[in-house]
């Protein structure tokens, strides 16, 4: 029997800061598809939401999503697709951040690292360029919660929890699994304290120059 995922999946306890003291007004995204597995390393992707024309919706103000059907089970994969320019609006005050501005999380760094490249849902590559591109981030029990190094557009080339320590293509960390079952309904939280940079000032910000965002802490909970 399949149940409904929640309407609004990326909702909760959604607020971002930096350990500069910036705490931000919006959070926007512009997803084409949400997508889940039963494996940590994000085989056989089950598509529950898709949008071929997404608009911006900020994230900090309960965005409506869509919604989808999953049969009973635990995934500890998540997929989103998603346009490599995301938004950020804060208060300030900041060295480098101007009000608003946008990141291009996987561009083409030239002679400085070259063209990163994402798999999509799928199963295409897309290469990231200077401009907009449509990408996936793989968000799984795979990867660790310590290591800051991670390949989060590629899928996990490991199949256990916290399997993709250090220099390991495993994504970004899921901090708990969504379990299907009977009535229940999963919760998809994203949390971002403390992951926007404003220069290096040091814990997860260190070795970051300019403004800068980092991965958010992704998890599940049950409603």
């Amino acid at each position: 029997m399949k149940k409904i995922l929640m309407t609004g999946v990326m909702t909760s306890v959604l607020s971002l800061g930096a350990q500069a003291g910036v705490n931000t007004n919006a959070l926007e995204l512009k997803i084409y598809k949400f997508a889940v597995s039963t494996s940590p390393n994000c085989s056989n992707l089950t598509t529950v939401i898709t949008n071929s024309n997404p608009s911006y919706q900020d994230f900090k103000g309960a965005p409506d999503l869509g919604s989808g059907e999953l049969a009973d089970g635990t995934y500890p994969c998540v997929a989103i697709e998603f346009s490599d320019q995301i938004r950020v609006s804060h208060a300030g005050p900041t060295n480098f951040c101007t009000p608003t501005f946008i990141q291009d999380v996987c561009r083409d760094n030239g002679g400085g690292g070259g063209a990163p490249t994402s798999t999509q849902i799928d199963g295409s590559t897309t290469t990231c360029t200077s401009g907009e591109d449509r990408i996936v981030m793989y968000i799984t029990t795979a990867k660790d919660a310590v290591s800051q190094n991670w390949n989060p557009f590629n899928r996990p080339g490991c199949n256990t929890a916290g399997c993709g320590t250090a220099n390991t293509d495993a994504g970004i960390h899921l901090g708990s699994s969504l379990t299907v079952a009977g009535a229940e309904v999963g919760k998809f939280t994203v949390n971002t304290d403390g992951k926007v940079c404003d220069g290096d000032v040091g814990g997860n910000c260190a070795g970051t120059s300019g403004c800068e965002m980092l991965p958010p802490d992704f998890s599940f909970s049950q409603i």
